[in-house]
This record gives C-alpha cells, sequence and structure tokens, in this order.
C-alpha cells in the first residue's frame, strides 16, 4: 500500500471502531493514488476523503478485539445504542429465536441499513413482532476485510430506510496464499465458552494472471450458560434489594383455588425452595410467614447465552477478461443452530378457555392438610390448579437458519465511466423444532382430569403420571419461514469536468428489488393447541416490488469548499413513491482543520412482517396487575381466576397491522476534524435525526401502567376482556366463583400490535481521536477512542401524544438510553510483540422504576500478540479483566431479570488463545 494511503487509514482507525472516516484529506499528494468508493458515496474517490462521518474497523483491528461475532464486534461501537436485539436477551422470545440485530442512534434495527460489499441481504426470516431486521449471525466474520460505519441519513444513497444509519461489511477480495485459524475462550466461573476455526484460500493474481478466486470456512460452537451459574446477579428472580419479585403463581407443586383462596399443600413447611418454590410477597420478595400460596422462581432456569453452532462459506472469483471489464461471483452461506431453554411450562387457563381442573376424588386429591397459620382445610369438589410442568422439562425450541446470498455482476470502465452492475438474491430461512417441555393443551387437560398426575405434592411422578405428560409433548418442527430478496442493480460515475477549483463528478443508478416473505406454522402451531404459547398463528405470504433511481453530483464550489448533492426516487408497489434528497459541505479552511455538514431525508414502509404478519397471541414479558380487578396487586373478591390477574403475564396479541403509514425523517449533521500534525488527529460530530409516524408495538409495561392507568377498564382499546356467560360471570371464571355484575370481566389480552406510534427527536455528538507517541526503546504506543453523548432522546408513543424522555433513562417503549458511551484503547507494537489495553464505558440511568438509578458499566480488555516466526501468530487475552458484575437493574423486558442483557455482558472474566497460520 501507498505510504499515504496507510497513513489515512491510520488516521481513520480510532479504537476498535474509532474513524473519523474523511479526516486525512488535507495530506499533501505527492502521487497519484488509486480511487475506491467509500462507504457514504457511489463516487469513486481517494479514500478517506468525503463529506460524511464514517467509522472504519480494519481487520487488524477485529483481530485485536477478541470477538467471535459481528454482533459483538459492533457493540464496541458508541453509536450503536439501545433498541437492538442479542441472542442473550431472545432467550425465551420464540417469535425471534436466533437474532441479533443491530440499532444505529437507538432507532431500533429496522432504522439501520445492513449492507454486504455494499448490497442489500434479506431481512431474518422469523420477524414475529413485525420489524425488519438483518441477522448479523449470518456475516462471516472470518472474511471480513473491513467494516465501515456511515453515521448519518443515507437514505439518498443506499436506500430510504438508512435513517439511523449504514453498516457496510466489506469481505475479502484478491486475497492469495492460506491463513488458517484456531481461537478458543474459557470464563473463570464456567459456562458461555467458545471454540471457533476458520480458513481461508485464495489464488490467482487479478493483475498478473487475470483471475483471483478465494473461498473461506468459518466454524464456531457455543457452550451455553445458565442463570445459575452467575448466581450474584442472574441466578435469580426474587430481588427484595430491588423491590420487585419476578415470579409466577404457576408453581411446582401447584398452587389451587378453594373457596376463593389461593393455597397450596406445601406452603406450611415453606413450599419446596430446592424446586424453586417459596413463599413470598410478590410486592416485596420479603418472607410472608402467613402467605397460604407459593410462587415460583421461574428465570433462574433460563440460559444466559445458549448453546449454539455456527457454520459459514465465503467464495469469490473475479476474472478480468478485458484491461477495462471485470466479471465477478460471489457466494455466501451461513447456517446458525441456536437452542434456547426457557422455564418450564405453566399448566394454566392461558388461552382464555377455562381453569384446569383436578378432579374430586382423584389419586392424590388433597382431602385434608394445615395452612402456615395451623387452620386445617378440608377442600371438596374440583379444583383449579396453577402447576409449573417440571416433569416435563424445559421449554427447549431450537432454531434452525441458513442464510445465503448469491452474487453476479460486472465492473470496470466503459467509455471513460466507471461502472457496477449485478444481479444478486438473499435469502434467509429459518425453522423453529420443539424438542422438550412444550405440550398439546387439550391432551394436558385430559391427564389433569384424569386425577392420576400428582400436582400437589412435589414428588416425582410414577410412571402413569409420567406417561401421560410425555404423551401430551410436542416433538416436531413448528414453524418455518422464508424471506428473499432479488435485486438487479447498476451505477456509473465520471469525472464530468474540470472546473477552476476541481472536478465535477457525477454518479447515476438504478435499483429494482422484490421483498417476499413466506411463514408457515406447522398444524399445531396453527390451531393454538399449545399449552403457555398463546393463540393459533395463522401462515402468512406475502411480497412487493421497489424500484429506484438516483443520482450524486459532487461539485467543488470552492479550492477548499466541495458539495456533494444526491437525490433517490422509489416508487414501492404497495406504498406508491417517494423522493428523498441529500446535500453534504466539506469544507478545509486549514490544511489542519476540516468541517463537514450534511441534511438528508428518509422515507421507510413498513415491512412486510410489519403488515401482513397474522395476528396471533402471546404472553407479556413483564408481570402485571388487572388494574380493576386486582388493583396494586391486591385482588378484590374470590373470582380472581387464581391469580393471573395479579402480579402475572397477560395474553397479548402480536403481528401486523395493514394500517399502517411509513416513517419519514430528517436528519442534519455538522462536526469538524482538527489534526494538527501527522500523529494526532481529534474529531466532533453533532448529529440530529427527527422521525415522525414511527412504527413500533408499545411496550407492555407501557400498556398497563400509561394506558391502563389512564382508563383501567379498556387502556384506550389496548385491553380485550372476556364475554359474559349465560346465567352470570365471565367467561373463564372459576367454578362458583361468577364476576359479579358490578365488577368487569377479567381481560383476556392487551394489543401489542405494530403501530404508528409518533415522533422521535434524537440528536447527539460523536467524539473522535487518536494520538500516536513518538517511537522509542519500548516501541511504538498509539490512544484511539470514540464515544457518543446523546442530548436528546425524546419520543411519542401515541401520535400527537406528549413527548416522553427516554436520555439517560429506561422506558418501557425503547429500554435504555445511556447518555454516554465509549471505546478507548492503547496499542503497543514492538518489533513482532504487541498488546492492546482497552476499556468499554456506559454511563449510568434511571431505572426502570424511575426511583433508583442503574451504575455505570465499565470493563477493561487485555491483549498480547506475537508473530515473530514464518507466518504464524499468537494472541491471547482476557476481556473484563476485573471481572465486573452486569449492574443491577430493576427492569422486566426481557426474560433475564434484575440486570439488562442488552447492555452488557454476562460471561464475566474471560480469557482466549488463539493460534493463526498464514502462508503467501
Amino acid at each position: 500500500m501507498h505510504k499515504k494511503r496507510q497513513l489515512i487509514v491510520h488516521l481513520a482507525s480510532l479504537g476498535i471502531a474509532g474513524s473519523v472516516g474523511l479526516a486525512p484529506a488535507m495530506a499533501q499528494q505527492t502521487q497519484k493514488i488509486e480511487k475506491i468508493e467509500v462507504t457514504g458515496s457511489n463516487i469513486k474517490r481517494i479514500e478517506g476523503e468525503g463529506a460524511a462521518p464514517v467509522t472504519v474497523i480494519t481487520r487488524e483491528e477485529i483481530n485485536r478485539s477478541g470477538v467471535t461475532t459481528a454482533a459483538e464486534l459492533l457493540d464496541k461501537i458508541s453509536a450503536n445504542s439501545g433498541g437492538g436485539y442479542n441472542v442473550s436477551q431472545a432467550v425465551g422470545d420464540s417469535g425471534t429465536p436466533g437474532l441479533a440485530a443491530a440499532s444505529l442512534r437507538g432507532l431500533g434495527s429496522t432504522n439501520t441499513l445492513i449492507l454486504l460489499n455494499g448490497r442489500r441481504l434479506s431481512n431474518y426470516a422469523f420477524n414475529a413482532s413485525g420489524g425488519g431486521a438483518v441477522n448479523l449471525n449470518q456475516i462471516p466474520l472470518a472474511a471480513v476485510d473491513r467494516v465501515e460505519v456511515l453515521k448519518d441519513g443515507a437514505s439518498a444513497i443506499y436506500g430510504t430506510d438508512a435513517i439511523g444509519g449504514v453498516i457496510n461489511f466489506i469481505l475479502r477480495k484478491d486475497f492469495t496464499g492460506i491463513e488458517a485459524s484456531a481461537y478458543g475462550t474459557q470464563t473463570e466461573h464456567g459456562g458461555g465458552n467458545v471454540r471457533r476455526y476458520t480458513g481461508t484460500i485464495g489464488f490467482g493474481d487479478i493483475n498478473k494472471q487475470r483471475f483471483n478466486v478465494l473461498a473461506s470456512f468459518d466454524y464456531e460452537k457455543d457452550t451455553p450458560l445458565k442463570a445459575s451459574q452467575r448466581p450474584d446477579f442472574a441466578g435469580t428472580g426474587i430481588r427484595p434489594d430491588l423491590g420487585f419479585s419476578q415470579t409466577s403463581g404457576n408453581t411446582w407443586p401447584a398452587n389451587f383455588v378453594f373457596d376463593g383462596n389461593q393455597l397450596n399443600v406445601t406452603a406450611r413447611n415453606g413450599c419446596l425452595p430446592n424446586q424453586g418454590s417459596y413463599r413470598i410477597t410478590a410486592a416485596s420478595g420479603e418472607a410472608a410467614p402467613l402467605q397460604p400460596f407459593c410462587r415460583q422462581d421461574f428465570t433462574a432456569a433460563l440460559d444466559i447465552y445458549p448453546p449454539a453452532e455456527r457454520k459459514g462459506f465465503f467464495t469469490r472469483g473475479a476474472l478480468q477478461f478485458s484491461n477495462d471489464h471485470q466479471a465477478f461471483v460471489e457466494y455466501h452461506y451461513s447456517k446458525n443452530e441456536i437452542t434456547f431453554g426457557s422455564s418450564e411450562t405453566p399448566v394454566n387457563d392461558f388461552n382464555g378457555t377455562g381453569p384446569f381442573l383436578y378432579p374430586a376424588g382423584g389419586r392424590y386429591y388433597p382431602t385434608s392438610f394445615q395452612l402456615p397459620d395451623g387452620t386445617t382445610v378440608t377442600p371438596t369438589g374440583d379444583l383449579p390448579i396453577a402447576w409449573r410442568l417440571k416433569s416435563g422439562g424445559l421449554r427447549t425450541n431450537r432454531a434452525d437458519t441458513e442464510e445465503s446470498r448469491l452474487v453476479a455482476g460486472l465492473q470496470g470502465v466503459l467509455f471513460g465511466w466507471d461502472y457496477n452492475t449485478a444481479f444478486s438474491q438473499s435469502i434467509s430461512k429459518a425453522t423453529d423444532n420443539y424438542i422438550d417441555g412444550f405440550v398439546r393443551e387439550s391432551l394436558m387437560r385430559q391427564a389433569i382430569a384424569s386425577g392420576n398426575v400428582d400436582v400437589f405434592s412435589g414428588n416425582p411422578l410414577d410412571a402413569a403420571g409420567q406417561a401421560l405428560i410425555d404423551g401430551a409433548k410436542i416433538l416436531e418442527q413448528v414453524r418455518k419461514s422464508e424471506a428473499k430478496v432479488t435485486s438487479f442493480d447498476g451505477k456509473i460515475s465520471k469525472e464530468l469536468m474540470e472546473m477552476k477549483n476541481g472536478a465535477m463528478a457525477l454518479a447515476v443508478g438504478f435499483d429494482t428489488r422484490k421483498e417476499e416473505l413466506d411463514d408457515q406454522p406447522a398444524a399445531v402451531l396453527f390451531s393454538g393447541d399449545i399449552l403457555g404459547g398463546g393463540g393459533a398463528q395463522p401462515p402468512t405470504r406475502a411480497d412487493r416490488r421497489v424500484t429506484a433511481f438516483f443520482g450524486e453530483l459532487n461539485i467543488p464550489l470552492l479550492k477548499n469548499l466541495e458539495a456533494q448533492v444526491a437525490i433517490r426516487y422509489d416508487d414501492y408497489s404497495d406504498f406508491g413513491s417517494t423522493t428523498n434528497p441529500k446535500v453534504a459541505l466539506r469544507w478545509t479552511p486549514t490544511k489542519e482543520t476540516l468541517v463537514r455538514a450534511s441534511y438528508s431525508t428518509g422515507f421507510r414502509a413498513p415491512t412486510l412482517s410489519d403488515m401482513f404478519l397474522p395476528n396471533f397471541l402471546g404472553n407479556t414479558a413483564d408481570t402485571h396487575n388487572d388494574p380493576i380487578r386486582c388493583p396494586g396487586s391486591t385482588p378484590i373478591g374470590g373470582y380472581v381466576n387464581q391469580g393471573l390477574e395479579c402480579d402475572a403475564q397477560f395474553q397479548n396479541q402480536l403481528g401486523g397491522n395493514r394500517s399502517l403509514t411509513p416513517e419519514k425523517s430528517k436528519s442534519y449533521t455538522v462536526g469538524a476534524i482538527w489534526e494538527p500534525n501527522n500523529t494526532v488527529s481529534l474529531g466532533a460530530d453533532y448529529w440530529d435525526i427527527r422521525r415522525r409516524n414511527s412504527i413500533g408495538a408499545l411496550g407492555d409495561t407501557t400498556v398497563f401502567d400509561v394506558y391502563g392507568a389512564a382508563d383501567p377498564l379498556t387502556a384506550g382499546g389496548l385491553f380485550v376482556r372476556t364475554e359474559r356467560v349465560a346465567g352470570g360471570g365471565c367467561r373463564g371464571d372459576l367454578p362458583g366463583s361468577p364476576t359479579p355484575a358490578s365488577v368487569p370481566c377479567p381481560i383476556d389480552y392487551v394489543i401489542q400490535t405494530q403501530q404508528n406510534l409518533g415522533k422521535y427527536n434524537v440528536n447527539g455528538v460523536d467524539f473522535t481521536g487518536s494520538v500516536r507517541f513518538p517511537a522509542g526503546n519500548a516501541g511504538q504506543f498509539t490512544l484511539r477512542g470514540e464515544g457518543t453523548y446523546i442530548l436528546k432522546y425524546r419520543y411519542q408513543n401515541q401520535a400527537d401524544g406528549p413527548y416522553l424522555d427516554n436520555n439517560g433513562a429506561f422506558t418501557a417503549d425503547n429500554g435504555a438510553i445511556p447518555r454516554w458511551r465509549h471505546y478507548v484503547t492503547l496499542n503497543w507494537k514492538s518489533g513482532p510483540w504487541g498488546g492492546t489495553l482497552g476499556q468499554n464505558f456506559v454511563l449510568g440511568y434511571t431505572d426502570s422504576s424511575g426511583t433508583r438509578r442503574v451504575g455505570s458499566y465499565e470493563t477493561w480488555d487485555l491483549q498480547g500478540t506475537w508473530d515473530g516466526w514464518r507466518g504464524l501468530g499468537v494472541v491471547a487475552g482476557i476481556r473484563n479483566v476485573l471481572d465486573r458484575d452486569p449492574p443491577a437493574s430493576d427492569q422486566g423486558q426481557t426474560f433475564q431479570v434484575g440486570y439488562d442483557p442488552r447492555y452488557t455482558d454476562s460471561r464475566g472474566r474471560t480469557y482466549y488463545v488463539g493460534l493463526k497460520y498464514a502462508y503467501k
């Protein structure tokens, strides 16, 4: 590489995520340099020049980071904050199993455009709650040459939905030789370990032999990390220190209702703590000596990180069939298998079809027992139960995903124009397989009604009872889905004319694509006959076509002032057309200073799943109270349905909404880079994004605590209550305990389908810096860093509603938005030896309850390298050197409670070592 190119790359890199992107444009050019295309523009130019803030992560920096997946890598980007999704928090979420996604500016994964070599990928096949996220687990990290993160609006350049920004994974090409590596981790406290093996081979010099072929392989196997392996912060949902107890009234052994009271035969002896069943109060988690029922600590059974196996393959072939024309073909394939284990099935009336009744006269009927206060109870009649199916095993499902992408194209120079055109097809296929713990409701009701299943004692079931449970299990593939994007694109660019202050350059192009979604549940899922799994999930088939034309013009207004003007026209088969412009300026008032600014608009049509995914029933992640029938966790009367209306999960309706309208946005950026010499670079960029008609689903806490508090009966139409039945009472009432005519019926389900929620006003400042210290006897030291400070994060969770402040605070709709986060590294190099000390930092924020503060989260990483012998390289390091636990949080949005898995790494201190051998 030319020395100036090397300097540009060095100054562009700020930490693992650090780059000022275009900063080194002021350096004096000493000879002609090859022009390339940089993320943020369709016009080829010298690397580092431009008018957009771009973070560049090089191959070397990826290796230094110690990460193994694209999602872990993007966690180092300070602009990637909140609203994303990772495999850890997805445990227990049957809607999007196996998804890992990015969220620039905290605006959600649907506003972050993911590209591979500058072209789109298909959305993840499973998007049960709507949305259009790309699954980062499919990115072949071993084949990535660099990652470029464009942090301003790019709707006019890459697509109307790039509202938050663009992440472009650029894969290796023109590689010759052989490279193989092995990598492994070992956590200090056990669980969550990784074994990874990669290999790359390439042959053919594109300049000399006029062809190049490369192939890259990637294999990874992850062991599970269970909540019980991290007892200090994840091992229990009973957190009196945080003022909450996320437990369930469905217990092992069973709670039951008699004479209007909820009872448990083991409560007198403190329930069965060795089975996760405790006598506590839902409000505080403190001991309640006279409490006659039990609560189940179900969070202790979760996997923090599930077991996973990932296989990837990437190949590229290029043929220079003439001096000016090259044909290329790329194929990428990934297969991921992730197994999720969540708490055992709750045996209760989740589908509103009535309680499970243990029959009078059954083999295990509790004829007489004592309460904690010494009172003797002699039940009569059938008993409604709330049981936890421990004898059925953890609800375990395996998500198998296959994602592929084929690109075939031509590039080169024709009549003086640089051109690039290609056909591409990207496919995401996924299946969900139930492998344990899930049961058919109809068969489970028959098993309980037989009286041959011991639900009361907590003892292991006998052979007859276990056979009934095993016979009700669902062990089959329950869902398969496919998302596909087929496209054809082309663009040309050229310096049109030499003006007084430089060359004017033009790029024009087109992009036409077809998006398809085919989501097919199996018969059992379609029927809804799954206990604890909600109602029927219908099939979905939908497609749309999008045709776009775009143009971009670079104009040198002055010798030190350049303008970028771009415009894009998109025509949607289902939403009409939209035109989105972008204007950017790049000014160098002195050779040490660069100033840049931009303005753009955006337009995101609802995705196919946003619109067409049929509505189906699931369950809320957090626990709540019916504001009328159980205000303040206190049931009124003896008609409360087995405690399901107090501190309980409710059914929720998920799915699409055909009445959605597109999101629209405006974004602004202005920033400056200061480079007083070749060793120091400092930068700051202010950004502002304003989005309206935002598409999303209300958080369940918002539905209950905001809408339900204002309107306890219907929550503004979001509560759907059961209907009255003949003879009085409500559907689902307990036998002999009808709801009085003066009291509303129970909540059947809450509506959390996709909606247009309102406006988002978000702004902040990105800071970048790099200092290279003079080399000495001790070697070369370089300090690099990148940070983002959020100035404002205000949003509406209803059209024309009041603005809510999410900055430095947790909300049910977006999670936590920390005001500040950064990643800083100190790198050292001396001959074959190298080292990196890195600091990750996230500022604390106001917790979900609004009454406490989540502590700041800081971890340090240390790594050493040696590459002193014939292509052999060794890397060894420690992540989270100080073994910092995640800070405590009272959030209840995720199945893991006591902390927030979306902002932390639960593995703790982790040792790793890697070996690499390269022959070139």
